[in-house]
């Protein structure tokens, strides 16, 4: 079946979505993130599309993004092979790092222009790990002017309400709507599960096992099973296919 064609709208502003491949990690450390911040700057200034709201989590990003109609797959592949070029050296793998075709949804007028970007950094709160004010991977710290030198545009939220204290208060209201949800269900922490392998099968890095032949990564994936990883958390931080991971 032919996949559908991308929607494009009006007004400039999409909301948009990098997944993990098999919802594996695609940060591991600080380093990471701050590549990937350093990319979305650079091509964002390159492409001169404004970059309104970020939120790093551990398996995919958010971002709100505007005047990008034109050049919005350009900007997105640019970060994306950046990136996975970064990584795949980096960690000695190989490969896809990505999920497929990046999600997008076209922003309609301001009231979605709002509640994206509440939502979007909100997302951090909502998983649990931080508080939307002190996280350090979202863009929240560029209202505050407290990040130097943030390529953030901040004054297009910020003329929507007519004073700072306003649109605090709409970003830490608490709202359940979805905006393109993002399921991401772990039973074993990633932290833990990562500290196991390295254990159990002697290597430095998770990733050295999707290198491995075919029926000794089969092997390997039973293991993992028996010591409680999912089949999903097995392929976001080992990048494993999840038809391998499925065959043990």
């Amino acid at each position: 079946m032919a996949r559908k064609p991308r929607v494009y709208g009006t007004s400039g502003f999409y909301h948009v979505i990098l997944r993990g491949n098999n919802k594996q990690n695609l940060f591991n450390d600080d380093i990471d993130r701050k590549f990937f911040i350093d990319r979305l700057r650079k091509y964002s200034k390159e492409l001169k599309i404004a970059v309104h709201a970020y939120c790093l989590m551990n398996n995919h990003v958010h971002i709100l993004i505007g005047n990008a109609s034109q050049n919005l797959s350009l900007l997105v592949q640019k970060i994306a092979n950046s990136y996975v070029f970064y990584f795949n050296r980096k960690y000695e793998r190989c490969g896809h790092l990505f999920q497929g075709r990046f999600k997008s949804e076209p922003i309609l007028d301001d009231v979605h222009f709002k509640t994206v970007y509440r939502y979007i950094l909100q997302n951090i709160e909502k998983s649990g790990l931080a508080k939307l004010d002190q996280y350090r991977w979202n863009s929240f710290g560029a209202l505050n002017r407290c990040r130097k030198n943030s390529f953030i545009n901040v004054e297009y939220i910020m003329g929507m309400f007519s004073s700072k204290k306003l649109l605090l208060e709409f970003l830490f209201q608490r709202e359940n709507i979805k905006c393109m949800e993002y399921e991401n269900k772990i039973v074993l922490s990633d932290d833990r599960a990562i500290n196991l392998i390295k254990r159990i099968f002697g290597i430095s890095s998770p990733y050295k096992l999707e290198r491995l032949e075919l029926e000794e990564q089969i092997l390997k994936c039973k293991i993992m099973k028996r010591h409680g990883l999912s089949m999903s958390q097995i392929g976001r931080i080992t990048g494993i296919s999840t038809l391998i991971i499925r065959k043990s």
